[in-house]
């Protein structure tokens, strides 16, 4: 099944509270819920990009693609499954556009800030789930450790590395999960005609790539160029 955890949950005492959190609306009690900012629409489900990587102009919002009926922040509790309308922080009634340039089910915009898909059961290639083919500009190497820029990759290297990741089978996070256990990924960016850029993670060692694929030995090989 091609999801991804909406959130992380931290479980905690609190003492000299009258109202543990969560309680007034049926939820267990002693559990602080951290969502994850994200929006779903047309059932496909996105997440908001650092506001630092994209600044949206007047002129990319396209037309309306439904607006929010229900916030999770403060609502929902942990077994909370996204529909349609949902967002984590989004107040209700906010509207979500598309974002002109690109195809809806790859980005939209919602409160002044890009949404990226993050969950798309429809998609069956990386393609079909990220619309980047012919807007890339480059790609380059990030720190693990902390996100810090390390290395641009060679034309070459990176215009034969998104023509393989496009055609990958999207398999879905959970898909691949399991291969890379706790193996430190390579964080890649993905650089944008527009400014704006993709992340990924790429676990070599197993071989598979969020948003959810499984790499093949031409990426491998020019990934490992660059470790």
């Amino acid at each position: 099944m091609k999801r991804k955890m909406m959130f992380m949950i931290s479980a905690l005492i609190l003492s000299g509270c009258s109202l543990p959190m969560g309680e007034e609306r049926g939820c267990p009690p002693d559990i602080v819920i951290e969502w994850v900012d994200a929006v779903k629409v047309n059932d496909i489900q996105y997440m908001s990009l650092d506001p630092g990587n994209y600044t949206v102009a007047d002129n990319d919002r396209g037309d309306s693609l439904g607006e929010v009926t229900y916030m999770m922040d403060g609502n929902a509790c942990t077994d909370h499954q996204m529909r349609n309308g949902d967002a984590a922080f989004l107040a209700v009634g906010t509207e979500i556009y598309e974002f002109n340039g690109y195809k809806p089910s790859f980005r939209v915009i919602a409160d002044g800030n890009v949404y990226e898909v993050q969950v798309n059961d429809g998609a069956d290639t990386i393609g079909e789930l990220y619309d980047i083919e012919g807007k890339v500009q480059g790609m380059s190497v990030r720190s693990s450790y902390d996100g810090s820029h390390v290395m641009d990759l060679k034309e070459e290297h990176w215009r034969a590395f998104i023509d393989e990741f496009v055609r990958l089978e999207y398999v879905g996070f959970d898909a691949i999960y399991k291969e890379y256990g706790n193996e430190e990924g390579t964080f890649l960016d993905i650089h944008l005609k527009d400014g704006s850029s993709v992340r990924i993670n790429y676990w070599t060692e197993a071989n598979v790539l969020n948003p959810g694929a499984f790499g093949n030995e031409k990426m491998l090989e020019i990934i490992s160029l660059y470790k």
